[in-house]
Formats: C-alpha cells, structure tokens, sequence
C-alpha cells in the first residue's frame, strides 16, 4: 500500500479528510505526529509528500532523504513559492488550483463592491459623524470585467461577474471555452484589452512570465477610474509603479488581498510604501480562502488527485517547475 507523508499542519477538519480518503488506499503518516527519531524514516519510505510548499517544510537534503517520492502534492493552489530545487527529479509536482474557486472568487466581489461602492470611505465618513449623500459610487451593471486568468478561480469570479450583468473578458495561456466569458483572449491581447475594462481582475500563478506584470505601462492603459482588484499573488504587481499610480489618479482605485511582504507577526504592514495614507485602495490581509468548511475541502481536492495519481491515471494541475523562479523568501499562499 503506497504511504502518504503529510508535512502540513493538521487540524480537525484535515484529519477528518485524511481519514475519509485513506481508508484501505493508502497508508497515512502525519508528519508532526512523530518523534524526531521517526521522521527520516518517514521520508525515506513517502511515495506522495502533501504539503503547503512552504521551504520550511522541506529538509535542505529532502531529494537524498525522499528518494521513493514520486508524487509531491500541493495543498493550496500557487506553488510559486516551492523549493523545487530539492525535490527528487522524478518525482511530479501537482497544484491545488481549483480547490480556492468559490471562496476566492466570493472575496474578489467583495473587494470589487467595496471599491466600486466606496465602502470604507462612507463607513469612515459616518463613524466621524458625517452623513454624506451627495457622492455617486459605480455601478457594475453594464460595466466590464478584464479577468486575467480563467482557472478555476478565475472562472468562478466571471461567473460572479455575469450574474452582476457585466461583460465579462477573459485572458488565458490557452483559450478556453466562450460559455464563461463574452470574450476571450490570450496574454497578447491584454494592450487591446485593458483600455476597455472598467474593472481588472489578477487570478493568475505567479510565474517568471507574469512577475511584475502590472508596471507603468499596464496600468497606464487602463482607464482613469478603473479598479484592479488582485486575489492571485502581489509580485505580479509592480509596488512602486502602482503606489504612483494610485497617488497621481484619484479615481483609480485599487483592491488588494495579496501583497509584496509578509510580516512575522500580525502587528506590521505587508508593503514597502506608504499605501496607508492612499484613501483610493481597500485592503484585506490575504484572508480571501479563509471561509468555513475550506480547510477540509482544499485538503479532499488535493486527495482526490493523488488517487488518480495512485490508480495509475494522469493527475490534474500537473505543474512544470521550469515555469517558477527558485524563491527568495518564504512567502504565504492559497
């Protein structure tokens, strides 16, 4: 029976998946279960390693300890952030994408309504006493909607998007079905695309192709009151050229659930200049999977795959660590 080594932090609703998916397929073994003295054993006999793909978790010799792995199964959906350099060349590695489609797409609304509604600029306005009705906020009806990405996040959000009667554009590496866009186009088609769209959505992978993609020129061709909303990862947004952006235009507005840093501790900031003092920009500290229920859910997908995986069948979401940059830091994810 093939042993399936979790080296993610394990809580009630993730035990409850293990156990409802191992039972007479695979052996199970929990990494932070063991004593020390059991954990390279543990390694050396893993087929499938299930991870969060932090390189914390990873041992720096992990590819002569792991040398059985075949199969190295993400827990959350970016995996720009794996140390692929230590992993065992023979062994693949899968995503999770597709398992954050309904909470995230549900944030990304969120941050888009607040945005396009003034929000906490109204909410502020009251708290200090002031009730102000002469403001218009922007309507969505109408509008449309730049989505950059169409996984399964990204097909989520454009599905959230049509039932808000927007036209909804799509942008992907290949071009998927029309039925969930009006429009879809691929990456070269983002300079004819962004100058149209009232509203741009990031659920793209952090990749070395899309690493700052979002600089000067990107957003000088979207519209003066467009709003960016960003969901996927924040280095695919150059910090400098947005915080200019967002100082000299007014009316644009900016929506951010994802960031450049991370602080150590939930005292700090996740940014480098001072988007504080912006009052165009509503902000959430990287929380958009964080419903109910999700814990368990993102960690049946991600069994679901390595049991195709095991029955011989091809596993989805497989990744090509050629398309990501060795990491600089050990960033958060979804």
């Amino acid at each position: 029976m093939a042993r399936v080594l979790f080296i993610v932090p394990m809580d009630a609703e993730r035990r409850a998946a293990v156990a409802k998916k191992a039972a007479g397929v695979f052996e199970p073994a929990i990494l932070e279960d063991l004593p020390p003295e059991k954990r390279d054993a543990a390694w050396s006999t893993a087929d499938v390693v299930v991870s969060m793909g932090f390189p914390r978790e990873f041992p720096l010799d992990f590819r002569e300890k792991a040398r059985k792995v075949r199969m190295i199964q993400s827990l959350v959906a970016g995996v720009d952030h794996f140390p692929f350099e230590r992993f065992p060349p023979s062994a693949i590695v899968c995503s999770n994408a597709g398992a954050y489609g309904v909470s995230v797409a549900e944030h990304a609304m969120a941050l888009l309504l607040a945005a396009a509604k003034d929000v906490v600029a109204r909410t502020e306005e009251i708290r200090r006493g002031t009730f102000n009705q002469t403001v218009e906020n922007k309507g969505l009806a109408g509008s449309t909607a730049l989505i950059i990405g169409l996984g399964g996040i990204g097909s989520e959000i454009a599905r959230r998007c049509k039932a808000f009667d927007m036209h909804v554009v799509g942008v992907a590496r290949s071009r998927p079905s029309k039925e969930i866009a009006d429009a879809v186009g691929t990456m070269e088609d983002l300079p004819r695309y962004l100058p149209q769209a009232d509203a741009v959505f990031l659920a793209l992978p952090l990749t070395r192709a899309t690493h700052g993609l979002v600089d000067r020129g990107f957003l000088a061709r979207m519209k003066e009151d467009a709003i960016l909303v960003n969901i996927a990862r924040g280095k695919l947004i150059v910090e400098d050229d947005l915080f200019e952006h967002l100082k000299a235009r007014p009316r644009f507005r900016a929506a951010l659930d994802t960031w450049w840093t991370y602080p150590d501790t939930k005292d700090g900031r996740p940014f480098h200049r001072p988007f504080q003092d912006l009052p165009n920009i509503v902000m959430t500290p990287h929380v958009a999977p964080f419903v109910a229920g999700q814990r368990g859910r993102a960690m049946e997908a991600a069994l679901e795959n390595v049991l195709r995986f095991l029955r011989g069948e091809k596993p989805h979401n497989l990744v090509d660590p050629s398309d990501y940059a060795k990491p600089a830091s050990d960033d958060r994810s979804r």
